[in-house]
This record gives C-alpha cells, sequence and structure tokens, in this order.
C-alpha cells in the first residue's frame, strides 16, 4: 500500500480494535502493536538489545520444520526474506492451523525475555517455545519483526496519524506528545487514555531533536537583533543523557548508541549529577582541534569499536543546548536561558575534557552604507568565512527568544550553508525514486572524463522540479541502452550542472572520487558531453580541500578496508565477523542498531 492515508487508515483501524481489550488495561498489548507498526520491537531508549539474528532465527526454523539449513537459506534467498521463508515454511504443516497462536501481550513477554538474556541456548529454547505455537502469519510477521525487516513505511508522521485516528486525537496533540515521549508504544497508551497532556520529558529517554530550516526556504524577514550566530559542526548530532551513574549516547535516529563512544562516556561518568545535553559527537586531531567528518566514518562503522581503533580515532562532544541540568526540564525557556544554564553547568561541573561549548555571537545587524542596501547573506558572509577556517561547514542562526521545539523545523533555528562548488556533468545511469517519487526516474548517477572514458562520481536525488522530471523521464527512456536490476544505463548526451559541499576519496565510484552532498542546479541544455568538467578539475578541488583543513589525504598504502567510504545502509550484509566489526548507523531514523544476520 503507496497511500500515506490508506496505511494511516489500516493502521488505525488496527490499533482502535486492539485498544477495545478491556484486559489490557495497562496497554501492554496496544503499545506492542504500535511498536511493531513503527518497525521496532524494543521502546525507543531501551538500552538493551533482542539479540535475535539471521543465525539465531535460522536455526530456530530448521529446528521448527524439519528442513536442512540449505533449503531454508535458498528459500530464504528466494523470498528476499527469512520472515517470509518461515511462514511458507510453517504454513505446509497440515497442524498449523490448531495451533493456538500467541496474543500480544504474550508477544510482549516474549521480546521482554530475549532482550534480558545472554545466553544463546535460552534464546533457541524461547524461540523455539514461541514459534511452535504461532501460526503461519504471525510466524511470518514476528520473525520479520524481529529482523528489523518489517517495513510498511509507518515511521514518523504516518504512525502518529494513525494514532491520532485510531483514538479521535488532533494531530498536533500527537505530535507534540510524540516529540517528548518519542516511543510509539508509550504514545498510542496515552492517545488511548486521553493523556497525551501528560506527555513529559525523561532524563534517559530522548526527545525528538530540534532540527534547523535551511536559509534558502525562509520567506519571512529575519531580524538580527533577535538572533545569535553558531558554528554548524560538521559531525554526527547526538544527544548525551546521565541519569546517576549511567550514561546513554543517542544518535538523530533516537537509537541508543552509547557503546561506539567509550571514551566520551567515561569522561561524562564523572560529571556531577544528571543532565541531557544536545550537540554533535566529532573526531579529534593533535591538539584538540576538530578533524574533517571524513575521519569520523571509521568510528561509524563500529557498533563497539576496538580499543585500538578509538586510540587512533578520538572523538569528543561538542554541546550547544541543555534540555535538563538535573533539577527542572529546559525545553520551554528560551535559548537565552538555556545557553546561560549551559555555559553555568559547563563552569561548575566540568571537567573540560568531557565535553566542550559550541561558541556563539551577536547576529551581525547592518554593514555600512544605506539601510537594506546588504543582503542577510551579505552581512554573514566575515562569519562564514571565519567558520570555515574553523573547519566547519557553515552557521546556524539561533532565535535568543525560541524554546526547544522538539520534532520541529521551523524558523528559530536556520541552517547557512553554501556550495563548495560545482561541476557540469554527465548522466550515466538512472534509478527510480521513492515515496512520492515511485515510479518516476529521479536518482541520477553521473561522471566526469577521464581521458576518453566516463568515471562516475556521484549521485543525486534532489534539485528539479516535477516538470523538469517529467521531461527528464521522458528523455531517460529514449536514451536508456540497458538495465542492471533497476538501474538503468543512460547513453551519455546529458550534463547536468551539481552543486556539492564537498570531496571525499572513494572506493565505490572508478574515479576514485565522491561529491559529497551534491543536488542538481539546472540541466545544461546548452553543453554538450565533450565539454563537461574532467577528473583533473575533481582532484584539484580536493586538493584545495586538503590545504584549508576540510579534507585529510588518505595515505596511498593505507588498506582498502580502511579508506573512508559513505556511511553504511540500514540493510546490513549477510555476515559479520565479530561484535566490534558491526556496523553503525547513525543517520537513520528510528530502529535498533544494525544486527548480525546470517
Amino acid at each position: 500500500m503507496r497511500s500515506r492515508i490508506g496505511k494511516e487508515e489500516a493502521i488505525a483501524a488496527g490499533l482502535a480494535e486492539i485498544a477495545k481489550d478491556e484486559s489490557d488495561a495497562d496497554g501492554v498489548a496496544l503499545a506492542t502493536a504500535a511498536r511493531i507498526a513503527a518497525g521496532r520491537v524494543l521502546p525507543i531508549g531501551d538500552g538493551r538489545s533482542l539479540g535475535v539474528g539471521g543465525s539465531l532465527l535460522g536455526e530456530t526454523i530448521v529446528a521448527a520444520t524439519g528442513w536442512a539449513p540449505h533449503v531454508v537459506w535458498a528459500s530464504a534467498r528466494r523470498t528476499g526474506d527469512l520472515g517470509e521463508a518461515f511462514g511458507l515454511f510453517v504454513a505446509r504443516d497440515p497442524r498449523a492451523a490448531d495451533r493456538p497462536d500467541l496474543s500480544l501481550r504474550e508477544v510482549a513477554e516474549l521480546i521482554d525475555a530475549l532482550a534480558s538474556m545472554g545466553n544463546r541456548l535460552a534464546k533457541r529454547r524461547r524461540l523455539d517455545a514461541a514459534f511452535a505455537r504461532a501460526t503461519p502469519l504471525v510466524t511470518k510477521y514476528l520473525a520479520k519483526a524481529m529482523l528489523g525487516s518489517l517495513r510498511v513505511g509507518a515511521q514518523g508522521g504516518v504512525m502518529e496519524g494513525a494514532i491520532a485516528r485510531a483514538f479521535g486525537a488532533s494531530v498536533d496533540d500527537v505530535r507534540r506528545a510524540g516529540a517528548l515521549v518519542t516511543d510509539p508504544g508509550t504514545l498510542a497508551v496515552l492517545a488511548r487514555d486521553r493523556r497525551l497532556a501528560d506527555a513529559r520529558f525523561e532524563l534517559g529517554r530522548p526527545v525528538a531533536y530540534m532540527l534547523a530550516t535551511p536559509l534558502e526556504t525562509i520567506a519571512s524577514p529575519i531580524d538580527p537583533s533577535l538572533h545569535v550566530v553558531e558554528d554548524k559542526i560538521d559531525g554526527v548530532r547526538a544527544q548525551i543523557h546521565k541519569v546517576g551513574n549511567d550514561v546513554a549516547v543517542f544518535a538523530r535516529g533516537l537509537e541508543r548508541v552509547t557503546a561506539a563512544f567509550p571514551e566520551i562516556v567515561e569522561a561524562l561518568r564523572f560529571v556531577p549529577g544528571s543532565f541531557a545535553l544536545d550537540g554533535e559527537l566529532v573526531a579529534l586531531g593533535d591538539g584538540g582541534k576538530v578533524r574533517p567528518f571524513q575521519a569520523l566514518q571509521a568510528r561509524l562503522r563500529r557498533i563497539a569499536p576496538a580499543p585500538e581503533l578509538v586510540a587512533e580515532t578520538p572523538t569528543a562532544f561538542v554541546a550547544y543546548d541543555i534540555l535538563h541540568d538535573g533539577e527542572r526540564d529546559l525545553l520551554a525557556a528560551p535559548w537565552s536561558e538555556r545557553r546561560a544554564a549551559l555555559e553555568a553547568f559547563a563552569r561548575t561541573r566540568g571537567p573540560a575534557a568531557a565535553f566542550s561549548v559550541n561558541g556563539c555571537a551577536p547576529a551581525p545587524a547592518a554593514l555600512d552604507g544605506p539601510a537594506g542596501q546588504a543582503t542577510l547573506d551579505d552581512l554573514l558572509d566575515p562569519a562564514f568565512r571565519a567558520a570555515r577556517a574553523r573547519g566547519h561547514e557553515g552557521l546556524v542562526l539561533k532565535r535568543v527568544d525560541a524554546p526547544y521545539d522538539a520534532g520541529r523545523r521551523g524558523q528559530a533555528w536556520i541552517k547557512v550553508k553554501r556550495a563548495f562548488a560545482t561541476l557540469d556533468v554527465v548522466l550515466t545511469a538512472a534509478e527510480e525514486g521513492h515515496g512520492r517519487r515511485a515510479g518516476v526516474l529521479s536518482d541520477y548517477t553521473f561522471g566526469v572524463w577521464r581521458g576518453d572514458e566516463i568515471v562516475n562520481v556521484g549521485k543525486a536525488y534532489s534539485g528539479l522540479t516535477d516538470v523538469e522530471l517529467d521531461a527528464m523521464q521522458r528523455r531517460i527512456q529514449r536514451l536508456s541502452e540497458g538495465r542492471f536490476g533497476g538501474v538503468r544505463v543512460v547513453r551519455p548526451e546529458v550534463v547536468l550542472e551539481v552543486a556539492f559541499d564537498g570531496i571525499q576519496r572513494s572506493t565505490r565510484h572508478k574515479s576514485g572520487f565522491a561529491l559529497r552532498f551534491p543536488r542538481i542546479v539546472r540541466i545544461r541544455d546548452d553543453k554538450r558531453p565533450e565539454d563537461a568538467d574532467r577528473l583533473e578539475a575533481v582532484e584539484s578541488l580536493f586538493a584545495s580541500q586538503v590545504e584549508s583543513g576540510h579534507r585529510e589525504e588518505v595515505p596511498a598504502d593505507t588498506p582498502l578496508e580502511e579508506r573512508p567510504r559513505p556511511a553504511p545502509k540500514a540493510k546490513t550484509k549477510a555476515k559479520r565477523k565479530k561484535a566490534d566489526e558491526r556496523q553503525l548507523s547513525l543517520f537513520d531514523a528510528g530502529g535498533e542498531p544494525a544486527r548480525r544476520r546470517g
């Protein structure tokens, strides 16, 4: 089902039906259903891992069905999913229809038990007992949920809309409460009980992040006297919560990634009291200087890094907001009050090695000359250049009278970024997009000339209007020269101008480089393919970044597996070596950390 409204209505009907069960007064069944529909099994903020991956579930399938392992895995490859295969095997059992099945409360108890036990054999026994009672349909979806492969497109706004529909609540009220409690299960129970107004921020459970809006999309005038300017740090957004002696690090998707940053946890463990901070994780170089984001990528690919990696690439936390000081929730306080509290916190609690505070300055009010002559971009130019010289990627304007608006992307925070450069590139391949652009060839791979061949340097998903995409769709269909899965190979005739935020070394592209955050500026119909830029231009731009300190050159003898590459996608590879080599994604919204499969 692709329709957002259709998804909301279907999920709402299910939640409303579950809520009719009078035996579920505590909401355990409802909360479990809401979490599973949202693609997770444990509450957001729960520090535990389910510990059920493909290998363990594969053994369970073999024991439950009697099929040989190679048959089970062949079926999983054919269906594309181990849970799908499990359901099909159980459906072949003529006695499956007589199974008693599992209630949602029993599923909740199973999930809690699995997350609480570390013994593999004990987990197997619990899984065997549960799946012996499950019908084919429940088997299929429960297995998918455990593996994190139950993707029904019900995260974020869809889930909030469904909860609002199910219980006759205002969507705005649901979103406001959801930004504070973040867990879809807790949110559903609050909505059922008409207690959305009771939603509160709790230390140890992350709130939805306040987000910044790009300057280019701001329509209303900006009053500099009401704003301050901060550097936009080129790191990874994170919240750090300390409750007693327990320190938790939460990533952009609200998942707990504490084990990935042991040096930060250890330093903050000795900061007195409880608190919650918002800021950025960065990699540190000699003298405590912040290194480029490229250097941080080695740490982002490890759930629990080896001590050697921690020593080679130490990280630090740069705080720019305080959400709770241990005595009071500060979300409703204006930025000026929160900033004063953050600076007082840094002065009195220390140690300085635990974290640093991002600097800020009043927004520039005017330049010399007639009023209105200078644009805001002109006014910010000196501050922008200074931030870039410090190794950061831009600026953030923050209103001094604004509260911390959790989960919202309003105009209280405005990010100022500028393209590092533009290149004229040649379109080489196209894929269909997702969501609103499903079925539309909107994802474009492109390259530059190296000698007499075109080598790819990136892929862009944005920048064209719907009208331009429609025209490009017809054009690409005429230029298609073949397919590799869902990728259409395109005859090199279309020239695009792309802007980007930087260039990094890449083992994925034949060129050896990848553009960072590329977006299409325009279609260059005035240029022929042979007029596009050459690889020498990319190399020159990369060298200028290295010289300015915004990139680091990788020594030629660096092993392939240690070279920087893009942050991992949510879907993990079939096999992992060991726990400290598993990949970590800090960018996906929701879901458990990547788990071992196969």
